[in-house]
C-alpha cells in the first residue's frame, strides 16, 4: 500500500510549532516562514480544488431533491401569439330554414315571342330540332321549340267568333214513313149563344158587333143569328183567338129589336 506524504506546508507548520515550544528566539524566526508556508499550500491546494475557495465550493454543494412546493399563484396573461394559419375546411352544416320571399326582380327584357311555323298531325311528325320560339298545332295542341326539345304548350283556342249569316235552304228530303195511327179523338160540335138587343133604327146603339164565345179549348168555325125584327148584318168573322164567332148587326125597325147569336165550336 502506497503511503501518503505530508504537504511541505504542513512539515514547515510543524517544524515552526516545535521552535516556538523551544525557545523565543528560534520561534520568531520560523514563524513568519509557517505562515508563508501555509499560504503557498492554500494557493496551491486551491488549485486542486478548481480555484474555488471553500466558501464557493461550500456554495456549489447540493442535496437530494426535496418534495415539491405547494403551486404557485397564476402568472399574469402573456402578449398574444401570432395568428396561426387556416385551418382545413369543416363538413357542411345542415340546410337552414327557408328565409322570407325578397322583393320583385327588375322587369326582363322582352322575348323573340312565338312563330306558329305549321301543322302536323301527330308529334312524331314534328321536325328533329328548330330555332327558339317556333312552334307547331299538333292536334289543337301548341308544341314549342324550347332549345332543347318540342314542349306541348297545351290545347291552341283563340276567342268565339261572331255567328255566321244563315246558310240557304236545303234541298226538301224524302218523305218519312207513315207513322202509327193516333188515338181517337174526343172533338165534337157544340152551339154557344149569346143574347142581343138593338135600339131603333137611327137612334144610338141601334147596331152593334156581338160575339158568341165557344168553350175552353174549341175553335168556332162559323156562326149565325135570329132576330125578332128587321135585323141584317154588314160583316162575319171569327175572332182573332179563333175561339168565338163575331157579326156585324144593324136594326132596321123603327122599334127596338133582339135576337140571339150563335157561334158553331168544335172542339
Amino acid at each position: 500500500m502506497k503511503k501518503r506524504m505530508p504537504s511541505p506546508a504542513l512539515a514547515i507548520s510543524a517544524v515552526a510549532l516545535f521552535f516556538a515550544l523551544a525557545g523565543g528566539a528560534y520561534a520568531s524566526g520560523i514563524v513568519p516562514l509557517a505562515r508563508h508556508a501555509i499560504t503557498a499550500g492554500t494557493a496551491n491546494n486551491a488549485l486542486k480544488l478548481g480555484g474555488k475557495t471553500p466558501t464557493q465550493i461550500k456554495a456549489s454543494l447540493r442535496g437530494a431533491p426535496g418534495p415539491a412546493g405547494a403551486q404557485g399563484p397564476a402568472g399574469s396573461a402573456g402578449p398574444a401569439g401570432p395568428k396561426g394559419d387556416t385551418g382545413a375546411r369543416g363538413p357542411a352544416g345542415p340546410t337552414g330554414s327557408t328565409g322570407p320571399q325578397g322583393p320583385q326582380g327588375l322587369k326582363g327584357d322582352v322575348g323573340s315571342g312565338l312563330q306558329i311555323v305549321g301543322t302536323v298531325a301527330t308529334p312524331g311528325d314534328l321536325p328533329a330540332t328548330g330555332t327558339t320560339g317556333d312552334a307547331y298545332l299538333v292536334g289543337g295542341n301548341l308544341y314549342v321549340w324550347t332549345g332543347a326539345a318540342w314542349t306541348n304548350a297545351g290545347p291552341v283556342q283563340g276567342p268565339k267568333g261572331d255567328t255566321g249569316t244563315t246558310g240557304s235552304q236545303g234541298p226538301q228530303g224524302p218523305q218519312g214513313p207513315q207513322g202509327p195511327q193516333g188515338a181517337a179523338g174526343t172533338a165534337a160540335v157544340t152551339i154557344h149563344t149569346v143574347s142581343y138587343s138593338l135600339n131603333a133604327t137611327g137612334t144610338a146603339g141601334d147596331s152593334n158587333v156581338v160575339t158568341a164565345t165557344c168553350g175552353a179549348g174549341q175553335k168556332a168555325v162559323s156562326g149565325g143569328f135570329d132576330s125578332n125584327g128587321n135585323v141584317f148584318n154588314e160583316d162575319t168573322f171569327p175572332t182573332v183567338a179563333d175561339d168565338g164567332w163575331s157579326i156585324f148587326l144593324i136594326n132596321g125597325d123603327s122599334t127596338t129589336s133582339s135576337g140571339t147569336l150563335y157561334a158553331v165550336c168544335l172542339g
